[in-house]
């Protein structure tokens, strides 16, 4: 054979082999070892309840709504017409925001408020709490536009001005007497206004009262007494697993510890602890200072997404406050009410705390059940009226700087049913309906206990 064509077929030979491998590169498909069988599968993370997620609308609410009308005071108890409007302020369009603090003297503010200054019949709407500036934009359709920060703890809407394209709403900081006015536009707001204005002559009255002839707060008070059903609830336990999987980073970490009433749960770094006596969880990282300051708005609304996030949302939480610690409290609902521990026979935790530190939960608090919205008995309970209450309260002496009331308003109290020797009505609420009020930040429960018992204070944290 010639040495060139013995070339020939040698270069023949290794180009085939270089197709070959070529062809097993390419069409080279490794077989994926299934993740859970090498332990890498990434585990979805779990949410304490399955409800839906809460929209900001949902969660920040006026606490009450009234109508002041030539002198005259009516609060808009009606479920539906205080949940359309609310529901309605989405849909606000803001064109323009003036701030006109400065156009009001002290009585010019108040006459304004009340709709004493001319402009007629006002809605007014009441919050738990003074409510930031970014939530008001959050809520509106409000264009981004530099304004100084500030909260706000009431909003005033005219009746008179239904045909105006253009329309005037008002947010006021009462404690501080600032007024920012807002130009809005809204399609239904005539509507609206109609609806509620209609059904004014069967809303309840209220009269104005002050406790102390210096005083620059006044409170709208009920001018009879009012009737409410106190409930009865059979609670449901959330188990305690649903909490550490859906708060810890890594459950498959944490080890466990219990006793008779208490469990706990830790993975080195963050500890949650499960109170049944006191109906109580508490989740918080050991590991993480609280040194940064937030704005409020901002807690506000990293909380929301938290509390979606976990699937805190188990009954109808709205925004109560936020403490100087910034702990942020978001307080159990029922029937338009806030719910309440009892001070005389506690029940347990009845709201959502939460405090940050950086971007992390330095300290979550909450209730271990899901009230619902079924009561298995009731009963009718008559509330004191505005007259009978401002006796009480100028009365009582627990309570003596009167000037540190900032609210008063009903509420539901969670009482226990049960005895540490009855643990079978441990699973029971007793919700009975109460008179409240807001003194130097802490709730208190106003009951004629108050004129037998001492000086020191004990308010509801």
């Amino acid at each position: 054979m010639k040495r060139e064509t013995f070339k020939t077929i040698i270069l023949t030979i290794l180009i085939a082999i270089s197709l070959v491998f070529t062809w097993n590169i390419w069409m080279f498909q490794p077989v994926m070892q299934d993740q859970a069988d090498a332990g890498t599968q990434v585990v979805e993370k779990k949410k304490i309840s399955s409800d839906e997620p809460r929209s900001l609308i949902d969660v920040v609410k006026p606490r009450e709504m009234f109508i002041h009308s030539n002198g005259e005071h009516f609060k808009v108890d009606q479920k539906e017409l205080f949940q359309n409007f609310w529901n309605d302020v989405s849909l606000w369009d803001v064109k323009e925001i003036n701030d006109v603090s400065d156009q009001y003297s002290e009585q010019k503010f108040k006459n304004f408020f009340y709709g004493r200054d001319g402009q007629g019949k006002t809605l007014d709407l009441v919050f738990n709490d003074s409510i930031p500036i970014d939530i008001f934009q959050a809520l509106f359709k409000w264009p981004n536009k530099s304004i100084e920060y500030n909260s706000f703890d009431r909003m005033i809407v005219p009746f008179a001005q239904q045909d105006k394209a253009n329309k005037k709403v008002y947010l006021v900081s009462y404690s501080k007497e600032t007024v920012l006015e807002l130009t809005i536009e809204s399609a239904n707001y005539r509507n609206l206004m109609d609806s509620i204005a209609a059904a004014q002559n069967e809303m309840p009255r209220y009269d104005l009262y002050t406790f102390s002839t210096n005083s620059k707060r006044d409170f709208l008070l009920p001018r009879k007494q009012k009737q409410l059903e106190a409930k009865m609830f059979f609670i449901e336990t959330i188990k305690t697993n649903k909490f550490k999987d859906a708060l810890f980073t890594d459950p498959s970490l944490v080890g466990e510890e219990s006793n008779l009433n208490r469990t706990v749960y830790t993975d080195g770094t963050s500890r949650l602890e499960a109170n049944q006596k006191d109906h109580r969880i508490q989740y918080q990282h050991r590991n993480i200072n609280s040194s940064t300051v937030f704005q409020t708005g901002d807690l506000i609304k990293r909380s929301v997404k938290y509390f979606n996030d976990t699937g805190s949302f188990t009954d109808d939480y709205q925004y109560f406050g936020i403490n100087s610690n910034q702990q942020l409290s978001f307080n159990m609902f029922m029937d338009g009410l806030p719910i309440v521990n009892s001070t005389k026979h506690p029940f347990g935790m009845t709201s959502l705390e939460v405090q940050w530190a950086n971007d992390d939960i330095l300290n979550y608090k909450r209730p271990n059940y899901i009230l619902g919205n079924k009561a298995s008995q009731s009963e009718q309970v008559k509330l004191m009226n505005g007259t009978e209450l401002k006796d009480l309260i100028v009365k009582q002496t627990k309570y003596d700087d009167l000037e540190k009331i900032e609210q008063i308003f009903p509420a539901y109290q969670a009482a226990s049913t049960t005895t540490d020797q009855d643990q079978d009505q441990a699973m029971f609420v007793w919700l009975e309906p109460v008179w409240c009020m807001k003194y130097n930040g802490k709730i208190v429960i106003l009951s004629k206990d108050l004129l037998t018992e001492g000086s020191e204070n004990h308010g509801v944290e």
